[in-house]
């Protein structure tokens, strides 16, 4: 009997021997190739975690997790992680805690979710200590200590004091100085709070002005470290810039874009992941006033030359394509002619219109834009057909011509009313590049494009505009 109580014994002891390391974190076991990240969440009901990185505004997935028997997640793999943000979230999609991967990829985290910012605890991930601790002191240098928020990186930032000693201390730094985390962080902070370390020695009343904001919105930021490609501060910084350029002048939009591509200079890879972003950007709101042309000048002035290379060469075939649809249609430039069948099958011609102003008009009967949108156009034409001699060029996109010719009579539409299916010089898409309806552009007199894209009450403004500057220029 005791003989088998002894055997017992040793076969429970080899098996504990044989069994995965997984019950105590990585930083007590010896060193591993690649990554092996360790994570210890208490007040969480969750058994399957996910290792996610930032790449851009792009989150990718990079491993999967099961709580092991002695609670802990481990994420391990041999491969070698790159330098970013990266987070902890759960198969419910609920994002739990961001923190930093460097050099050292063989880390141990642990945090209550009730407090993250003040519970998380890591002893072998230097970078993890500085981010962590400082954004407990912002946390306890709130000005509203019992705000829900304060758990929000970007709340601290925008409520913490910067006039206190320690956050000059923290923020006040040179960049080679910094950590990435410290880099992200300094990053984040909006140029509205941190003006006053800008101009302290000049005029206040220049901290609230378009050029000085506009000047001083990268001052926090790194442009020589690449890194914080991996993290969400660059193109976050990037889309605030553009919405502040958003209406003003095209040639203002052109010069602080290019201030902003000339600032990523020092560095290529920076360099080249800003100005994809911005070529997309631009492209992807080109019926935005001006945006078009600001996606033409980037992907020519930038691109094409090789000033800077094609962050994604393989769409470079696609691009060039895109461009030259862009380029035939900005403002100034001539509009394509249309040639079409009218409602009693005579063929129209848009450049045969002699009229100081044209608005081509591409919608169809079936589309409820163009029909919720169609009050406001017939409105336009009773107002500027007489007054301006404004003319409209109808281009029906419709695919019956019954329904097309119904719509027409229904409303009265008495402009010039064509069928776009049947174009003697090609297809109406790909001449004005029509990707949805209504689309609009205003036309003068030899069928330059004035401006597109727009309301018919933003083109009647223009309109007036037009004719008082020449009202002005005959006196």
């Amino acid at each position: 009997m005791i003989k088998h109580i002894s055997f017992r014994f040793q076969l429970v002891i080899l098996l504990i021997l044989l069994l995965p390391c997984w019950s105590a974190p990585v930083s007590a076991r010896e060193n591993i190739s690649g990554h092996r990240i360790t994570v210890k969440i208490t007040n969480c009901s969750d058994s399957l975690f996910y290792l996610n990185h930032y790449s851009g505004d792009e989150i990718t997935n990079d491993d999967t997790a099961r709580l092991n028997p002695a609670g802990y997640f481990v994420f391990q793999g041999n491969d070698i992680l790159e330098d970013g943000l990266y987070f902890i979230s759960s198969n419910s999609k609920t994002r739990y805690f961001d923190f930093f991967i460097t050099d050292n990829q063989q880390i141990t985290l642990e945090c209550d979710l009730s407090n993250v910012i003040k519970t998380l605890k890591t002893t072998d991930s230097h970078e993890n200590q500085i981010y962590y601790t400082t954004l407990l002191l912002l946390q306890s240098n709130l000005r509203e200590k019992d705000d829900a928020n304060q758990d929000s990186i970007q709340y601290l930032l925008d409520h913490t004091d910067f006039s206190l000693p320690v956050m000059q201390q923290i923020f006040g730094k040179p960049n080679d100085k910094l950590t990435l985390s410290e880099k992200y962080l300094k990053a984040c902070i909006s140029p509205s709070i941190f003006q006053k370390y800008f101009s302290r020695q000049g005029n206040k009343k220049n901290e609230t002005s378009v050029p000085f904001y506009l000047g001083h919105y990268f001052d926090n930021l790194d442009f020589s470290d690449d890194r914080l490609i991996n993290t969400p501060v660059l193109t976050q910084k990037m889309d605030e810039f553009v919405d502040t350029l958003s209406g003003m002048p095209e040639l203002l939009i052109q010069e602080n874009v290019d201030h902003l591509i000339n600032l990523s200079s020092g560095n290529k890879k920076i360099q080249e992941f800003i100005v994809w972003h911005l070529a997309s950007r631009y492209e992807t709101y080109y019926f935005l006033p001006g945006y078009d042309a600001i996606y033409v000048h980037i992907v020519n002035d930038f691109l094409v030359n090789g000033k800077v290379s094609w962050y994604f060469p393989e769409l470079k075939e696609r691009e060039l394509s895109q461009v030259k649809k862009f380029e035939s249609l900005l403002n100034g430039k001539i509009g394509p002619d249309l040639e079409m069948p009218d409602t009693g099958y005579i063929f129209r011609d848009l450049y045969s219109i002699k009229a100081p102003y044209t608005l081509l008009l591409f919608w169809a009967s079936t589309c409820s834009h163009c029909r919720d949108e169609m009050p406001s156009i017939i409105q336009f034409y009773n107002d500027f057909h007489k007054k301006y001699e404004l003319e409209i060029f109808g281009v029906s996109t419709d695919t019956s011509v019954t329904r097309w010719k119904w719509y027409v009579r229904r409303h009265k539409l008495e402009w010039i009313n064509v069928f776009g299916r049947k174009n003697i010089h090609g297809s109406y898409h790909t001449l004005y590049n029509i990707q949805s309806t209504p689309t609009l552009f205003l036309l003068d007199e030899r069928k330059k494009i004035i401006a597109k894209y727009l309301k018919p009450e933003q083109f009647g403004e223009i309109i007036k505009n037009l004719e008082e500057q020449k009202r002005k220029d005959l006196h």
